[in-house]
């Protein structure tokens, strides 16, 4: 665990199947879909640009993986939310073990949580699963179609809400538009899709895209 948190702090290469040792089998075998890779969660952190100060929210972090990497890659904080109460367990017991000080986990719904302590924001397709049965991590949770759009609106609201300079950083979307008043400052081909780049600006003349290949991507809300 050592080396691989450093590693990463050093800005060395590491490899998913290498990362995922921190988890027991069952939650390493849901990565390929559901967990971002560890390039992903590196590239993203580099991307938002955080100060020692700032507090990133991952909406549904699951296992904690995008947290623990981005927290160990560089400064900031990073703070996710889960629903599921072994996934939260397990992303808790990985950040200690790699020493990931700076990530932190929340039990709950994103729904619930106010976003305005927040100055980004983290987004993986975090509710494809309600619309998509074969990719269910498992039936510990209610999941519905109706929940998908439900949640990405709400979502959208809270984004709107958010302050000026609030960043957004998503892979495979998140399943509907940005909300207006947020411009696309970033596009990077990386992993199995795009990892995108938001800020929110008074006057934004770039209206969002729709989240792309909605069949991957987790759910934990």
């Amino acid at each position: 665990m050592k080396a691989l948190a450093e590693d990463l702090r050093a800005g060395r290469t590491v490899a998913d199947c290498r990362f995922d040792q921190v988890y027991p089998p069952e939650i390493r075998n849901l990565s390929r879909t559901h967990w971002t890779p560890v390039e992903v969660a590196v590239k993203a952190a580099e991307l938002l640009r955080p100060t020692e100060q700032t507090q990133v929210l991952d909406v549904g972090s699951g296992c904690g993986k995008f947290c623990a990497v981005a927290a160990l890659s560089g400064p900031g904080r990073f703070i996710g939310i889960e629903k599921r109460p072994h996934l939260l367990a397990a992303a808790r017991k990985a950040a200690e073990d790699l020493g990931a000080r700076r990530a932190s986990f929340l039990p709950g719904n994103m729904a619930d949580l106010d976003w305005s302590a927040f100055d980004a924001f983290y987004l993986f397709n975090p509710f494809y699963e309600n619309r998509m049965k074969s990719i269910r991590i498992d039936e510990t949770v209610v999941l519905r179609a109706e929940k998908f759009f439900r949640y990405v609106e709400i979502v959208r609201s809270k984004l709107t809400c958010a302050k000026d300079g609030t960043k957004v950083a998503t892979y495979h979307g998140f399943g509907g538009e940005m909300p207006l008043g947020y411009g696309r400052v970033d596009r990077v081909s990386i992993g199995t899709d795009f990892l995108e780049l938001w800020v929110k600006r008074r006057q934004s003349a770039e209206v969002g895209s729709f989240g792309r290949h909605p069949h991957l991507g987790h759910n934990k809300n």
